[in-house]
């Protein structure tokens, strides 16, 4: 990378108007979301304590140099004076000692500090057990995104989003390359018309620049416009993976297509609570032989939260109130089921 370091610069800053930092310990590709969405915060977190937390705590470690050790006493200490004043933490409750070992958990896989000694596991068990040392790396002060100005000086979310998006100079063309490449697809709704008019005119050429220089295709419906690859090997994170609970998907998306049902003219389908619990009903019924032990043995609720928290992270189902919306990507799955000689195909 270090070798096309130029040219990767300049056709990431054209073509996506995205910017590639370079540094002598590590390299980094800055991106910024331009349509905010509910999979983009879904990093293992359970609770809105968890993300307070998380803030608190990279605000903290972004004030120390890197390689500098802290005692975890120490963050535990000052997150009481960072944490917002709506917000009431104590340390003898147990959920928000828990709450503090899921942000320390992934800020250690994220690899923004590390653990020199102890064992954050601990504090869980008591607030007494604050007996553990962390170090700041290299990527401690180069995760968080800056902004246009102090983050203090805005008086709400909006105010801030929209001077975050103004600032950032993008052509309507580079917004679109940026969006396929780092979104499972783009939706077409009543506020994105001239982006769907944008991709059929200019398709053949971004076909064109995608095929030739990625290993993805680039698939334009009406309703819908994603970035599909031939195998699912290729890359950490697509849809539908070696996982379980992806093919159980693909088998509801299967019982939807029979289903019948009439989409929206933005090639939605809306369907109740009540008709979802039959759908789920009519999936065990038709293809639990297929499944792991783990899904079979699963409550059929909680194997509803579960299909829905994956689907809604790949932009295929949505939760609207007490509706449940079948997004236009989950229509185009479908599997096929079969044995032969004694062995289970798809």
């Amino acid at each position: 990378m270090r070798r096309n370091q130029l040219a990767l610069q300049k056709e990431l800053r054209q073509r996506f108007g995205m910017n590639l930092i370079v540094r002598p310990q590590y390299i980094q590709l800055l991106k910024r979301p331009q349509v905010l969405a509910e999979w983009m915060g879904s990093i293992g977190f359970q609770t809105t304590l968890d993300y307070t937390l998380f803030c608190c705590a990279m605000a903290y470690v972004e004030d120390l140099e890197e390689g500098t050790p802290f005692m975890l006493n120490e963050l535990v200490r000052d997150l009481g004076l960072l944490i917002p004043e709506e917000l009431s933490i104590d340390w003898q409750n147990y959920n928000h000692r828990k709450s503090l070992v899921r942000v320390l958990k992934k800020m250690l896989e994220l690899s923004l500090v590390e653990t020199i000694q102890g064992d954050t596991d601990g504090f869980s068990h008591s607030e007494a057990n604050q007996e553990v040392l962390f170090q700041t790396t290299q990527q401690t002060r180069a995760f968080l995104a800056r902004a246009p100005q102090s983050y203090t000086q805005y008086e709400d979310f909006d105010t801030f989003w929209l001077e975050l998006q103004s600032s950032q100079n993008l052509e309507e063309n580079q917004l679109l390359y940026q969006r396929l490449m780092l979104e499972p697809a783009i939706q077409r709704t009543v506020e994105n018309e001239e982006v769907f008019n944008r991709l059929r005119n200019y398709y053949h050429w971004m076909e064109e620049y995608i095929e030739n220089n990625t290993e993805f295709r680039f698939e334009l419906y009406r309703d819908y416009a994603a970035l599909t690859l031939e195998h699912r090997e290729s890359f950490k994170e697509v849809f539908p993976s070696r996982r379980v609970i992806d093919d159980v998907l693909i088998q509801l998306a299967t019982l939807i297509r029979k289903a019948e049902l009439d989409p929206s003219s933005y090639g939605v389908l809306t369907i109740s609570q009540m008709k979802w619990s039959h759908l789920l009903l009519d999936l065990q019924g038709s293809y639990q032989e297929y499944w792991s032990k783990e899904y079979n043995e699963m409550p059929l609720s909680q194997l509803g939260d579960v299909l829905l928290e994956r689907a809604s992270d790949w932009g295929l189902l949505e939760v609207r109130g007490q509706q449940i919306a079948i997004l236009p990507p989950m229509s185009r799955l479908i599997a096929e089921m079969e044995k032969l000689n004694e062995t289970v195909d798809r």
